[in-house]
């Protein structure tokens, strides 16, 4: 059976609203502009196999038109992952709210 490792919610600016103690958000280290960094702490994570699972909420662009977008992951290892959130209709990376639960099994 499946154990849950760690969750948490951030919000469209790094900033995290709540999570398992220890996981920080970097906007500025990771891998394009507007991707987040999801830094580990160590020891949580002993190999890197571990499943990601993430959710957004809806983007709104401010014109009231609510792009088809999609979230992933990047380079996942026991110190972290980085995270994007794809607009749709031009492919470029954008800021949005999304929530992640980390699984081991």
């Amino acid at each position: 059976m499946a154990r849950i490792i760690a969750v948490g919610n951030v919000k469209s600016d790094g900033t995290i609203f709540n999570s398992t103690p220890g996981i920080t958000i970097d906007t500025r280290g990771a891998y394009a502009g507007e991707m987040y960094k999801v830094n580990l702490p160590h020891g949580l994570i002993y190999h890197d196999n571990y499943i990601i699972q993430l959710t957004q909420e809806l983007v709104d662009d401010g014109d009231q038109d609510h792009w088809f977008t999609a979230i992933g992951y990047l380079y996942r290892s026991k110190n972290g992952f980085h995270v994007g959130i794809i607009r749709g209709n031009n492919g470029q990376y954008i800021r949005g709210n999304w929530s992640f639960t980390l699984l081991d099994l």
